[in-house]
């Protein structure tokens, strides 16, 4: 008897309409900035007085032909660098690692990566070179 429930419970399930699949909703139209430099990036946020030095990483990937950034200390989470735009070879993008916006700055030349970070308290600069 156990068996012919299980079988009737089966065959109704399987007669059951299914649940349509949830949907992606597709990428915001965000301005995508070219990848024209990719990898890691070991560097030092440094105050502009030098007296202050972090070191970080700074991670540049392709992610579906647009270039995602994100910055990596010790002392915080890892922060992206959001609204990015290219100026010659300059990036610049807006950060958030503190619980405040600022704006990023970077150069570069070969493997070697230079910038700053400006907030409405702070400034820093960025100095490094390419790991990876």
């Amino acid at each position: 008897m156990f068996i012919i429930a299980q079988l009737a419970a089966a065959a109704l399930m399987a007669g059951a309409p299914l649940s349509p699949a949830p949907t992606v909703a597709p990428r915001a139209n965000i301005s995508c900035v070219t990848p024209d430099h990719t990898g890691t990036f070991r560097v030092t946020a440094s105050t502009v007085d030098g007296k202050q030095g972090v070191p970080a990483v700074l991670l540049l990937e392709n992610i579906e032909g647009c270039l995602e950034a994100t910055f990596i200390t010790d002392g915080s989470s890892p922060a992206a660098i959001d609204h990015l735009a290219k100026a010659g070879d300059a990036l610049q993008g807006r950060l958030n690692v503190t619980g405040a916006e600022t704006q990023v700055t970077l150069h570069f030349d070969g493997s070697a990566i230079a910038g700053s970070i400006v907030g409405k308290k702070q400034s820093w600069k960025i100095e490094g070179r390419k790991t990876s």
